[in-house]
């Protein structure tokens, strides 16, 4: 099964033995085992027994509970963590070093552009119709990852932010012809999102943080300390730069539900200017998600696992 996802309106989870067991008005309807679970993501009004949290971490099982009026998380349990302290001391040795952390940060917004190119190039080849401003933002993408590649030894932090934030508008620029004028959507908008596809762009990047925030823990890392993102109080800048080279990749998986039709107006509703997904909706885009996160997911433990490792050599040469 890997992930479990519960979002229905009265709905309990107590422990019966090795599996959870689901309630519904306090009705029975069923059991999950647990060894078929990895995670399980709550939205809405769930009740749950303290023993269900100590047995999901005792299996090292991740928990995500999302807002019932958004799409933010509310509150995660990670598992357990790796027990090499080298690491965390290694991350909070780079952490204060600006020579070692902007060569990660480059190779950051390096990865994060090529993979925005990507999906314009891929939209073009089936978008014809398109052609002028798809082409347009792929030649200006181009022009930014040039410079990024010819910069590299006069690079700094605050000019790669400058990089990313000239490909962002103009990846967004191509990005939003995509979708059909009457989604009214003409740009990222977070809090809150107003159109359907902010709704789901929001929703995605939610799932694909946690899954950030959970590599990390397993391989031994702080998900607050990042070496792209600076420290912010709540944030976990760690995780943000994991994700930051899939967020073009789930921006493809929403651009697919809506190009095929499998998300539609009226899987939405208008709650005085914030866009919501629907029942139906939010189930077709968690099965959707949950069909396409595996590789996500695979690459996340694998940018992981190198950090920890250059890590763990920066304090082991101290």
């Amino acid at each position: 099964m890997g992930s479990l996802y519960l979002d229905r309106k009265n709905l309990g989870i107590k422990l019966d033995g090795q599996a959870l067991a689901l309630y519904e008005s306090g009705e029975r309807k069923g059991s999950v085992p647990l060894h078929l679970i990895e995670r399980v993501v709550l939205r809405g009004n769930v009740q749950l027994e303290s023993r269900v949290l100590g047995a999901l971490s005792e299996r090292n099982i991740g928990l995500l509970v999302l807002s019932g009026r958004n799409t933010e998380a509310t509150a995660m349990l990670a598992g357990r963590a790796h027990g090499e302290s080298a690491r965390r001391m290694g991350q909070y040795c780079v952490s204060l070093d600006d020579d070692l952390r902007t060569p990660l940060a480059r190779w950051l917004v390096l990865v994060k552009v090529r993979s925005q190119l990507g999906l314009l190039r891929r939209a073009l080849a089936g978008r014809p119709d398109l052609r002028l401003p798809l082409t347009g933002a792929i030649q200006s993408l181009s022009g930014v990852l040039e410079q990024l590649r010819e910069d590299k030894l006069v690079i700094s932090l605050e000019s790669l932010r400058g990089y990313e934030g000239a490909a962002a508008a103009a990846y967004f620029g191509g990005f939003t012809k995509l979708f059909s004028p009457a989604l009214n959507f003409n740009g990222r908008r977070k809090r809150p999102p107003p159109d359907p596809v902010n709704a789901c762009l929001s929703l995605g990047y939610t799932l694909l943080h946690y899954d950030a925030v959970r590599a990390c823990h397993i391989v031994g890392l702080d998900s607050m300390l990042g070496f792209y993102h600076d420290l912010s109080f709540g944030r976990e800048s760690l995780a943000c730069d994991l994700m930051e080279p899939l967020r073009p990749v789930l921006d493809g998986w929403v651009w697919h539900l809506f190009r095929e039709r499998e998300l539609r107006p009226e899987h939405f509703s208008d709650d005085n200017g914030r866009c919501l997904l629907n029942k139906t909706g939010r189930q077709r885009f968690y099965a959707f998600y949950e069909s396409h996160a595996p590789s996500a997911r695979r690459l996340l433990r694998r940018y992981g696992h190198a950090l920890s490792q250059r890590y763990q050599l920066v304090y082991e040469a101290r």
